[in-house]
């Protein structure tokens, strides 16, 4: 299938899922489906498994749920889209008590397209800014203002060039070599970060406020990935990081304990440069990893 075409199966997707037609994923997911749930729901094998597993209990917990898509990229095989969904639990969600507020929970997906369906899905949720908004912690989290952005396939070359530069920057990254990230980072670049960072302004900005407090915390930090592809605006990629909790994080002392952080990164690149850069990590596994309560935790 072009990409036209697998784009243009996730916009049906998404029909499906808003109207909460739970019979139109039989004609969109192959029979054998895999769908990698954000940290702690795990795998579900099979369409009906889905459907009965997922999608009912979820739409029972959001009776009003609704998602837009705001960055699409495809290539290939592959679709990736992160956006925002909008819903009012009616029942607890995370061992949160449901409170009548309505939550904005940002997400990340991952798509393997396979003759003309899809075949698997790889899911993240910010589920630590949804328990701080039933909590009252936390505002929503940021929002490119619901504007759906489609970005298709550019020339095979130009997305590979794309690929480079942000291979060049995770080399440095795990390197922990600060000052190379001026060579790949537009000046002015914006970075879009989980709950605890939120938006951070310039490359200096980035590397002080950001960078710092992971290599702060975690100085053995390193980034693979396990997903990965662009077209000739967009770099996409999912994948693991793994550390030795050593330094401050978010106040919590160091522990000494290794962790794996799930991530999601969208960046996109303008002039040879990388101009923003959407992030999600799993902030709850973490905290978990490092024996506390994610529900003690403020920003």
């Amino acid at each position: 299938m072009s990409t036209e075409e697998n784009l243009e199966l996730i916009h049906r997707l998404y029909e499906a899922l808003n109207a909460q037609d739970l019979d139109a994923h039989s004609e969109l997911w192959t029979e054998d489906m895999i769908w990698h749930g954000p940290p702690g729901f795990g795998d579900i094998l099979g369409v009906d498994g889905f459907v009965d597993e997922v999608l009912r209990p979820f739409y029972a917990t959001f009776p009003d749920y609704h998602v837009v898509n705001e960055i699409e990229v495809a290539s290939g095989e592959w679709v990736a889209a992160t956006g925002i969904l909008t819903g009012t639990p009616r029942d607890e969600w995370l061992g949160v008590p449901a409170n009548g507020n309505s939550v904005v929970m940002r997400f990340s997906d991952f798509w393997r397209i396979d003759d003309g369906k899809l075949a698997e899905n790889w899911v993240m949720v910010d589920n630590l800014g949804v328990m701080q908004q039933l909590t009252g912690a936390a505002a929503e989290p940021w929002s490119r203002g619901g504007k759906q952005i489609y970005m298709t396939s550019g020339e095979p070359r130009s997305g590979q060039d794309n690929i480079d530069l942000v291979h060049r920057m995770i080399e440095a990254l795990n390197a922990h070599d600060l000052d190379a990230q001026d060579e790949f980072w537009a000046e002015d670049m914006v970075w879009y970060g989980p709950p605890g960072f939120g938006v951070v302004r310039g490359v200096e900005a980035f590397k002080k406020d950001v960078l710092g407090q992971f290599f702060g915390a975690f100085p053995d930090f390193h980034g693979e990935f396990e997903i990965e592809f662009a077209d000739d605006s967009w770099v996409v990629g999912t994948g693991v990081v793994t550390g030795t909790h050593q330094g401050d994080w978010f106040n919590i002392p160091a522990t000494g304990k290794q962790i794996e952080m799930r991530y999601s990164d969208f960046w996109r690149i303008e002039n040879g440069e990388l101009k923003e850069n959407w992030v999600m990590i799993d902030h709850v596994g973490v905290l978990k990893q490092l024996g506390v309560d994610p529900l003690s935790i403020s920003f």
